[in-house]
């Protein structure tokens, strides 16, 4: 009993020595990407909070010298663009070593060599470029190794020994597309696209699908490869199917990475129209079924000016007799907001 009650003694005495000097807390507080995406070969930076979180504990104390390294590991992604960035960190930071793992990743070990006072904290910028893609998320990681201090430190907040964030590197657009338009003309689609960027581009492939899940190859076209300017492309689809119609452009890259535009519907129904006379004089006539979906009838000069508009509720004729001879587009809209269009010739 004596011999247990002189332990218990011994172990009051050692908790007492502990509060009496104090205990430093070396770790992270976080650390944040300039941006969470990368695009390959962008650049940006990490930045890491380091220091001596003691300050809120009454038992707080100072951080001896080299008694707290920490040590940042990057995810091989991403590589150091330049030195590190010490600036914003308000004690003395020596770099002990900056290597490569097997798999890639960088790893950084920092050291304190006039140590850190207590409550003093920091950030560590480090300047990065992203050298491969991966949309999966990786992570970088600062964590803070065991050190030999009396009392023993990085007990306080357990949590500021390892702190994670992360990121992901993706490929560039090999386009950046401006828009894509999908018409109907007689019995045919017409496509057009524009762009007003291209880098390193291969083709636009045109893909067809009837239920908007399984898609068919139609056409293909050769890219401008490399564009600063707006670029515009057509493609028509001479033989589509009754009912509706999905196309979609996937968009490639000479090293096959690709991405895809938004859908395109157009309803086949009225595979039938028929606007006629064409050339007119007078009086045009329009037939298709179910006229109940159709919302507006525009004539539109090659100019781009619109010379007739039938406003929300269009008729089945249309009087051109006030129009100066030359072609024009009949533009058909429908409620589901498809158009159906066709030339149309006035002469007399």
């Amino acid at each position: 009993m004596k011999s247990i009650a002189k332990f218990l003694l011994l172990i009051i005495n050692l908790l007492s020595f502990q509060t009496t000097y104090g205990q430093a807390d070396p770790g992270s507080a976080g650390m944040s990407f300039s941006q969470s995406i990368f695009q390959i070969n962008a650049t940006g930076y990490l930045e890491v909070m380091i220091g001596n979180f003691s300050a809120a504990f009454s038992a707080g104390t100072a951080l001896a010298p080299y008694d707290a390294n920490f040590v940042i590991t990057i995810p091989s992604i991403l590589k150091v663009n330049g030195p590190l960035d010490f600036s914003k960190v308000p004690f003395g930071v020596t770099v002990v070593s900056q290597m490569s793992t097997f798999a890639g990743a960088t790893i950084i070990k920092l050291t304190v060599p006039d140590g850190i006072q207590k409550g003093s904290y920091g950030a560590v910028k480090i300047p990065l470029k992203a050298i491969k893609s991966d949309a999966g998320i990786l992570y970088a990681t600062v964590a803070t190794e065991f050190n030999l201090s009396y009392p023993p430190s990085g007990n306080l907040i357990p949590g500021n020994d390892l702190m994670s964030t992360p990121v992901s590197v993706i490929s560039p657009l090999p386009v950046t597309l401006l828009s894509f338009k999908a018409t109907m003309e007689n019995t045919q689609i017409n496509l057009d696209w524009s762009t007003t960027s291209e880098v390193n581009s291969d083709r636009f492939e045109v893909e067809h699908s009837l239920n908007g899940k399984e898609w068919n190859l139609i056409g293909s076209l050769a890219s401008a490869t490399e564009s600063k300017v707006k670029m515009d492309y057509h493609f028509t689809h001479s033989n589509p199917s009754d009912g509706n119609n999905y196309y979609r452009l996937k968009m490639i890259d000479k090293d096959d990475t690709f991405a895809f535009s938004s859908i395109k519907k157009v309803d086949f129904e009225n595979i039938n129209l028929e606007i006629y006379p064409n050339p007119v004089a007078d009086q045009l006539i329009i037939k298709m079924g179910n006229w109940a979906n159709v919302n507006t009838v525009r004539l539109i000069s090659l100019t781009g000016n619109t010379v007739y508009d039938s406003g929300k509720t269009p008729l089945q004729y249309v009087n051109v007799t006030n129009l100066k001879q030359g072609i024009y587009i009949m533009k058909i809209g429908k409620t589901d907001g498809s158009w159906a269009a066709q030339k149309i010739v006035v002469a007399r």
